[in-house]
């Protein structure tokens, strides 16, 4: 369904309201995927406690847009109070304030045949993580393969680590086996507590938001399900894609802008472009959510080298390589080396 252009309709998107940091985030996600997939003018997310805009500030955006026809959803799963009853007095409070506006109710969620497939998709992801859970206390502090463990003996005796933390020579030690380059070791930059900012984030089940798909495939997951963490890309997402068009900016670029919201606490891994490396930087810098780590290591002949300058001085806890090496396999590297480090903390 697509309203047309030429009626001032609008949608209000409705929920309920939380105080808890973040938790508000899911219905103005759900709200801009509404828009961009029913083609709606506009969705706007309101709340009726405890979160901005509430309903009546809600309206007062659309009204401010030029909208006069208002549909409002209620994302309510049940026929509750706030439905029936508290819904139609803020319904009632906003004719009295804008006599011209017409209001047409949708139904809320109710039972539905595709809901029943979502439950069902989030218990068999519950199966799966307690499977991982079970296999990684079982095999606590990870399972190393016979060949890893010697490839890792072998790097440690050749490699000097002297120069970094012990929450800083894993990461290392796992980037070297990774590309089988012993010149990492000198190009590798740490913050001050970079990778125990990253432990803390994952035990928290933090979003891991990733700037190319190749770095989002290298992550094992089954080191982050545990801790419920999950790995996003929005790269090749349609939404992105018209951006990065508009905008004449690259992709992964368009990529950091729709991530800014989900960024707060997350760690964001670049690995292929400097571009987004840039743009990531620009957000925080004007004010977005801030990631609790930034894996900046975009490999290239090209903004590479300087992009990574940058992240040093920004101020952000970051990891990165200097100069013009690194990639998606590195990237891919400092993060599973980060999940393993929490893994072995939390399970032992």
């Amino acid at each position: 369904m697509t309203i047309a252009s030429d009626v001032k309709t609008a949608v209000l998107l409705l929920g309920h309201g939380s105080k808890a940091p973040g938790a508000n985030e899911t219905l103005i996600r759900v709200a801009e995927a509404v828009r961009l997939s029913g083609g709606y003018a506009d969705v706007v997310p309101a709340f009726l406690q405890m979160a901005s805009p509430d309903v009546q500030g809600g309206i007062d955006i659309l009204v401010e847009k030029g909208y006069t026809d208002i549909v409002i959803m209620p994302y309510f799963l049940y026929m509750g109070l706030h439905v029936s009853k508290d819904l139609p007095a803020e319904i009632a409070e906003a004719k009295k304030r804008h006599p011209a506006l017409t209001f047409t109710f949708a139904g809320n969620l109710d039972y539905h045949e595709k809901l029943i497939d979502v439950t069902i998709e989030r218990i068999e992801e519950a199966f799966s993580c307690r499977k991982d859970r079970k296999e990684m206390i079982a095999s606590s502090p990870y399972a190393q393969h016979p060949i890893e463990k010697e490839s890792f003996r072998i790097l440690s005796e050749e490699m000097d680590g002297s120069a970094f933390s012990p929450a800083e020579l894993p990461v290392v030690h796992r980037v070297v086996h990774t590309t089988a380059d012993f010149e990492y070791p000198a190009l590798m930059r740490f913050s001050p507590g970079a990778v125990e900012a990253g432990i803390e984030a994952l035990k928290g089940g933090c979003r891991v938001i990733t700037d190319v798909k190749m770095v989002e495939a290298g992550i094992t997951r089954g080191r982050l399900s545990p801790f419920g963490a999950e790995v996003l890309c929005f790269s090749a997402d349609a939404d992105v894609i018209r951006d990065s068009v508009a905008s004449g900016s690259t992709r992964t670029a368009a990529s950091m802008r729709k991530a800014a919201r989900s960024m707060e606490g997350a760690i964001v891994v670049i690995g292929n472009a400097p571009t987004a490396l840039k743009e990531l930087l620009r957000l925080r810098k004007g004010g977005a959510p801030k990631p609790a780590l930034i894996v900046g290591v975009p490999v290239g002949f090209v903004g590479a080298e300087d992009s990574k300058e940058e992240l040093i001085r920004s101020g952000a806890p970051f990891i990165t390589v200097v100069g013009r090496k690194g990639g998606s396999t590195v990237a891919a590297a400092i993060v599973n080396a980060i999940a393993i480090e929490a893994g072995s903390i939390v399970f032992g």
